[in-house]
Order: structure tokens, then sequence, then C-alpha cells
């Protein structure tokens, strides 16, 4: 009784089955059509957002590849990028020798010395005792770069190399400089450099020179002392040597009897129009001497380098690059 009454469940539950399915393949088409537009619209939906992650998918291995090849392309240059650097890191002892005693000795020097000596007696001694630098020695190379020049330039510095030095030596040196400048190119290029700066222009025989300069040293301007002769007023000699002491405070700077604190950024420049003045130790112990005359040579070198950029500039560019 009990089997029977099992398989009359299992017939019934088969037939309902059945039942469902004719109901399903009987039904009007009207009432599939909701249905199928559903399961379309989201078949639809799934099959888009695989063609979209396809072709995100298909986007970044193309920009990997681009990738790939444009490392492989600057493989060679990274590599000869670092065979530059280890170059320079061995030349640096003999670059930094040359730099140092052209800043420290050859500023009071005309072009014509100054190449005597750094290159046909230093340069040969340093390499003589196998002490690498670079080939060939450059000054600007090592102690500026192409687009500190072009800015010294763009205020009016010429671009002949015997100037190029020159500026160089009035930037870079430890000491505050005096300029041998008896043309004023000089004067109006530092005229013209420190202006936006707040530049005071002063004479040692001006009554009230000593204010301004007070103020300039306590608020960091610069300072141009033009006109120049082989006196200079005692009272300045701490500044000029840079006699600065610290107090634990601050830093100052003795002025007559005066401390004053001193600004990191003040500056002082001294000119002499000059053309041979007659300077002594003590002017050469407590300055740097820079000799901005300009000599036959460096005129011609000067109106050439301005011919050139006006007809072939791109020839002018090479030239001082080189």
């Amino acid at each position: 009784m009990a089997h029977s009454k099992k398989e009359l469940q299992r017939k019934s539950s088969h037939l309902l089955k059945i039942d469902e399915e004719y109901t399903t393949i009987t039904e009007p088409s009207s009432c599939r059509e909701p249905k199928l537009k559903n399961i379309f619209l989201i078949e639809l939906n799934v099959s888009c957002i695989f063609q979209e992650e396809t072709d995100i998918a298909e986007r970044r291995r193309t920009a990997a590849n681009q990738l790939m090849t444009g490392f492989r392309s600057e493989t060679v240059r990274w590599r000869q990028e670092l065979n530059n650097m280890k170059n320079r890191e061995n030349q640096l002892l003999g670059n930094c020798l040359l730099g140092a005693g052209f800043l420290a000795y050859l500023g009071p020097f005309t072009f014509e010395i100054r190449e005597e000596l750094l290159h046909n007696q230093w340069e040969v001694h340093l390499l003589e005792k196998n002490i690498p630098l670079s080939q060939p020695y450059r000054v600007q190379n090592f102690l500026s770069s192409d687009v500190e020049i072009s800015e010294y330039q763009s205020y009016g510095l010429p671009s002949d190399e015997f100037s190029v030095q020159n500026g160089i030596l009035t930037i870079q040196a430890s000491r505050f400089p005096y300029c041998i400048d008896p043309q004023m190119q000089g004067l109006r290029w530092i005229k013209a450099m420190e202006s936006k700066s707040n530049l005071k222009i002063l004479s040692m025989r001006d009554r009230d020179f000593l204010k301004h300069i007070e103020l300039a040293i306590k608020y960091g301007y610069p300072v141009l002392f033009k006109d120049n002769d082989e006196y200079i007023d005692p009272i300045i000699l701490n500044i000029l040597s840079k006699n600065i002491q610290d107090n634990q405070k601050n830093l100052f700077v003795k002025l007559g009897d005066k401390e004053i604190d001193i600004d990191p950024n003040f500056r002082m420049y001294l000119t002499s129009r000059l053309p041979n003045p007659k300077l002594s130790t003590f002017h050469f112990g407590r300055s740097i001497v820079i000799n901005y005359t300009v000599t036959l040579k460096g005129l011609e070198e000067q109106l050439l380098s301005v011919l050139v950029k006006i007809e072939r500039r791109e020839l002018e560019e090479m030239r001082v690059n080189h």
C-alpha cells in the first residue's frame, strides 16, 4: 500500500511538470515576448560590458607595448648617460682644481693670460701628474650652465668668452668683486641684473652712504659702489672682508662701532673706470679683482658675435655651446 502511494506521488509530480511544459509551449507569443526581450536586454548588457573590458585590456596592452619599445630605445641613451656620469665623477678632482684656481687667481688678468695659465700651464701640469679632467676644459661648462649664461646675457653681458668668464667670477667668487671696468660693460650688466632686487648705487664720496649701506646689510639689498679709485673707506673693511660674526642669535657685521645684523641676501659690488688702477695687496686680499677691460680681440669677438647672432643665430648658439 505504501509503495502504491509513493508511485502515485511520483507520477503526479511528473504529470505536473509535463503540464507546465505544455503550458509554456502553448503559451501565446504575446505573453512570451516581454520575457524574451528582458532576457535579450540582459544578455546584450553583459555583452557590452565584456566588449568594454576587452577594449580596455587591448588599450592597456598597446600602451604597455609602446612603453616597452620606448624603454628599449632609451636604454642606449641611459647607458651613455651613465658612462658620462662616471667620466664626470672621475674627472671631478682635476675640474675642481682648475675651477678653484680660476676663481682664486685669474680675475685680474686679460683673456690671453688667463688662457696661458689655465690651459698651457695648470692643465698641462695636471695631465702630466695623471690627474683626469674634462677635455677640452672650459670654465663655463664646469662653473656655470647654459641657462645661467643665457640669463647673464639677457641682462646685457656680452657673449664673448672673456665676458662670460667675468660674469662667472662676479657671481661665483666667494669674495665681493672689485671690477676694473673702463668701458662700463660690467657696471651696466650689474645694474640691469640687480635692478629687480632694489639695487642701491652709492659712492664713497656720498655723505650718507653709511646710512644706505647699513639698511642694505640689514634688509638684504644689493649695493654697487661706482667710480672707485684706489682708496676704500676703512669703515667698510669688515663688510668687504666678510668678517661676519655670530652672537648665537643672529649673524652680524661691525660697521664702525655698530653691530648690524646681516641678511644672507646682501651683496656688494665695487667698480672702477680707471683702466689701470694701482691696487695693492689690500685690495687683492679683501676682494676678488676682475678685469673687465675690453681688448681689441675681445671687441672683435663681441662684434662678430652680434653680427652672427643677427645673420645666423643657429651658428652663434653652436659656437657658444661648443
